[in-house]
């Protein structure tokens, strides 16, 4: 398996290895002059900045989640296990979370 240092490229565009093989020995932690003499400099790596679209899907699939997390006490509450005080705040969060699902569909298909 053959590793890449994404830190350093050549002039060809390509990336570094993570071990540089120098005079015949292999560097296991080059230093940035040691990349430079084998014809290798520092760059950038490429970040990837999500859309709003991206964000917005998070979003929604965080609350759904949180929403299916709380499922069992819905469920516990439907039984007869837990009193309609005790499970007031929880559908209260709830709705909330259904509110703010549908808000948020509803921007992504405008």
């Amino acid at each position: 398996m053959r590793t890449t240092n994404y830190t350093y490229k050549n002039s060809a565009g390509d990336y570094a290895p993570a071990v540089l093989t120098i005079n015949g020995r292999k560097v296991i932690n080059p230093t940035e002059q040691m990349y430079a003499e084998a014809g290798y400099f520092p760059c950038t790596p490429q970040t990837y900045t999500p859309s709003q679209a991206d964000i917005r899907q998070q979003q929604i699939d965080q609350l759904k989640a949180q929403l299916a997390e709380s499922d069992y006490k819905a469920i516990k509450f439907a039984e007869g296990w837990i009193s309609e005080d005790d499970y007031a705040p929880i559908k209260q969060q709830r709705q909330l979370w259904r509110e703010e699902i549908n808000r948020l569909e509803a921007e992504q298909n405008e």
